[in-house]
């Protein structure tokens, strides 16, 4: 009685590998060669009433099954050859439990997936297209855009600034900076996505206090304009239009501190004139 009943156990985990294995080629055959391959565009691809996902979930499911059935099969040794067809029915009749319980979600099924797959990547993917924070945000101002999603101007200019991300003014485009900075509108925008005005405590922070907070700790003092414009990833003929527009005259080599002296403002000040756009120093 013993050995039958060893005999029947081999059998069976034989019997699941291979329907389990078959099971596993038709939905991978599904999978890569009927859905995602499909040549309608944005369509959500179905085959038999099931969806991608739903397959997707299937095939996954079956090849943990595979591959338990063989571990099993190994362990247990041998089985007689051909299976018997008791054998062959209860591994029909599991597969098709299986594949049943992972299209209703249910466990033990569902234990074998990781938890929210394969819908999270769907969505992730569904989202790359709308990056952008509205449909046509890459071809206005940024200006407009930023007024749009109420971000705060000068927040704007130094998250793209530490970002390393080189543009004339907010009047220029998302795909305009894009494209002088080698990269994609969605990408120029997650620079500043953060400031958009769910995340944004409120503040009293004046274009100053921004500017300072940020270079805290730094030698402004000490530093030449250029290397001033250069650690604030602005131009340096930009930079040099922003000072003489907030009435400072500089010159490339002189010192902050010098310039500071001869404009009646601080260093602070005209390294704040040179970030900001518009910026002008109380005197």
């Amino acid at each position: 009685m013993r050995y039958d009943r060893s005999q029947l156990w081999r059998e069976a985990a034989a019997g699941l590998a291979v329907w389990s294995l078959a099971a596993l080629a038709l939905t991978g055959l599904v999978l890569y060669a009927v859905l995602w391959t499909s040549p309608e565009e944005g369509a959500a691809p179905t085959l038999l009433g099931l969806s991608l996902d739903q397959w997707a979930d299937v095939h996954d499911v079956l090849g943990i099954a595979f591959l338990v059935a063989a571990l099993a099969t190994l362990a247990l040794g041998r089985p007689a050859w051909p299976v018997a067809p008791a054998a062959h029915g209860l591994a029909a009749a599991a597969v098709t439990v299986i594949v049943g319980l992972t299209l209703m979600h249910l466990p033990p099924a569902t234990w074998l997936l990781p938890e929210g797959y394969p819908r999270e990547a769907v969505e992730s993917a569904d989202e790359e297209p709308g990056a952008l924070p509205y449909p046509g945000a890459g071809d206005e101002p940024l200006a407009a855009v930023a007024r749009e999603m109420a971000m705060d101007p000068t927040r704007v200019v130094i998250a793209l600034q530490e970002a390393g991300l080189h543009f004339e003014s907010l009047d220029e485009t998302l795909e305009a900076i894009a494209g002088h900075n080698g990269t994609t509108a969605a990408a120029v925008y997650d620079a500043i996505r953060h400031l958009e005005a769910p995340l944004l405590a409120p503040h009293e922070e004046t274009p100053f206090d921004l500017v300072e907070s940020r270079f805290m700790g730094h030698d402004v003092r000490g530093k030449t304009v250029a290397q001033l414009a250069e650690a604030a990833s602005v131009p340096l003929d930009l930079a040099l239009r922003r000072l003489r527009a907030a009435g400072i005259d500089a010159k490339p080599g002189e010192l902050a501190d010098t310039v500071a002296s001869n404009s009646g403002v601080t260093p602070m000040d005209v390294l704040a004139a040179l970030v900001v756009e518009g910026y002008r120093p109380r005197r």
